[in-house]
């Protein structure tokens, strides 16, 4: 009885110890400074807390002694990863396992009549206007669709034919176009309305790249 009794206290201190291992290469890892102390007991939990805006990493110690690991960085996903081949080898207890969770990263959201949309990408760029028959006289676009107000033309090495974007105070669009004069961070969209084309003249704009 004696004897099983130590086995368990020397497995919980190897559990601990693995813990706090954990913690502290998180800490330098992200630049932490502060973690709260582990109490003696198998509930024990080290909770440490970002000064920044991302979300934190936890490691706990919670019931029949599973290893919680919460992070969205790569070394501490590493390093559970290590702990778990290494508790493979040196602990002999069925219920003691290491499991991880990733944060989802927040998504980047622009806000438009019809909600708000997730975007990828945001760019500055030179934007003019055209008219469908600008392009061709059968005002047909480089991907052999109709030009129409909500196409763009774009450069393809920028932003990538058949790729939907948002441009405030223009709405979604889809870059399905090209121009000669279209190279680089500039954007061509097209009107319908000669009077509005000629009104928007050529301005920087923020063009968000949907997903």
């Amino acid at each position: 009885m004696k004897r099983k009794i130590f086995d368990n206290f020397t497995t919980m201190k190897k559990k601990l110890a693995l813990c706090l291992m954990l913690a502290g290469f998180t800490a330098m890892n992200a630049g932490f400074t502060d973690a709260e102390k582990i109490p003696d007991d198998e509930s024990a939990q080290v909770q440490i807390e970002e000064t920044s805006a991302t979300e934190p990493t936890a490691i706990a110690v919670g019931e029949n002694g599973r290893i919680m690991v919460s992070a969205n960085d790569e070394l501490t996903l590493a390093l559970a990863d290590a702990v778990e081949k290494s508790l493979g080898q040196d602990v002999d207890d069925e219920n003691f396992s290491v499991e991880v969770t990733t944060v989802d990263e927040p998504q980047n959201l622009i806000d438009t009549p019809n909600g708000a949309v997730p975007y990828v990408e945001m760019m500055s760029m030179e934007a003019t206007a055209y008219l469908p028959t600008d392009g061709s006289a059968e005002g047909l676009t480089a991907m052999g669709i109709p030009a129409t107000y909500g196409i763009v033309a774009v450069d393809p090495d920028i932003i990538p034919l058949g790729t939907r974007v948002y441009i405030p105070g223009y709405g979604e669009a889809l870059a399905a176009d090209t121009g000669g004069a279209i190279y680089g961070y500039k954007i061509d969209l097209c009107m319908e309305d000669y009077y509005r084309a000629m009104d928007f003249g050529r301005r920087t704009i923020n063009v968000f790249v949907l997903k």
